[in-house]
């Protein structure tokens, strides 16, 4: 364990949005693949549409692999047909667009190494909704939604709430825009600096006489 150091990434320096007037889509931003567990944000988001007619458009942005086709294929019908699309991938401009329109970001991965479009959503003021799995605990913090990321009823109840109430979306935008900042890449830099220079150090007296 003491040889272990955890340099985080940083959060993009993008000045945070302003607060959109109107409910705006609900975004998931990543690769389409199986470890990103839609199947599961499809099903909530089935949930949610089926109790609140108005609710607003799902929109995917992300690249495909060999497995999308049949992730993708529930929006070919009802009662995604329509209300959910993918746009493929898109660059930072366009991602910032999305971002600022966004009601929420949401993201169910079974997986995920650390969760770059989490925190490029609360560095926004973006409110997210995420899987209690892998980093993303500990990327949001207690700035974000943590559920379960196996039952769609317990994955829709968030982005209904959400939905339902700007005073928590506000709060969350803010909470998420503070919990941000704590990641820098400056930061990151000194850890690995010094992690290096533990390691130098190690080294040389590992080669020192006795």
């Amino acid at each position: 364990a003491d040889r272990i150091v955890v340099c985080r990434p940083g959060a993009p320096k993008s000045p945070r949005r302003v607060e959109p007037k109107e409910v705006g889509p609900i975004l998931f931003v990543g690769t389409i693949e199986p470890r990103k567990n839609l199947d599961i944000l499809f099903r909530a988001y089935a949930r949610v549409v089926t109790g609140r007619p108005d609710a607003p458009p799902l929109v995917l942005a992300g690249r495909t692999v060999e497995q999308s086709a049949a992730i993708l294929e529930p929006l070919t019908r009802a009662p995604l047909a329509g209300r959910a699309r993918h746009l493929g991938y898109v660059d930072a401009s366009v991602r910032r667009q999305l971002l600022e329109k966004a009601s929420m970001l949401v993201l169910p991965s079974l997986e995920e190494g650390f969760g770059i479009p989490a925190l490029e959503a609360m560095a926004a003021g973006v409110p997210v909704v995420a899987s209690r799995r892998g980093a993303l605990p500990e990327v949001l913090g207690e700035a974000g939604t943590l559920v379960d990321p196996v039952i769609d009823e317990t994955f829709a109840a968030p982005i209904e709430t959400l939905l339902a109430n700007p005073q928590l979306r506000s709060a969350q935008a803010e909470a998420g825009v503070l919990r941000a900042r704590e990641f820098t890449w400056e930061e990151s830099a000194v850890q690995l600096l010094t992690a290096y220079h533990a390691a130098c150090e190690r080294q040389r007296r590992s080669k020192a006489p006795s």
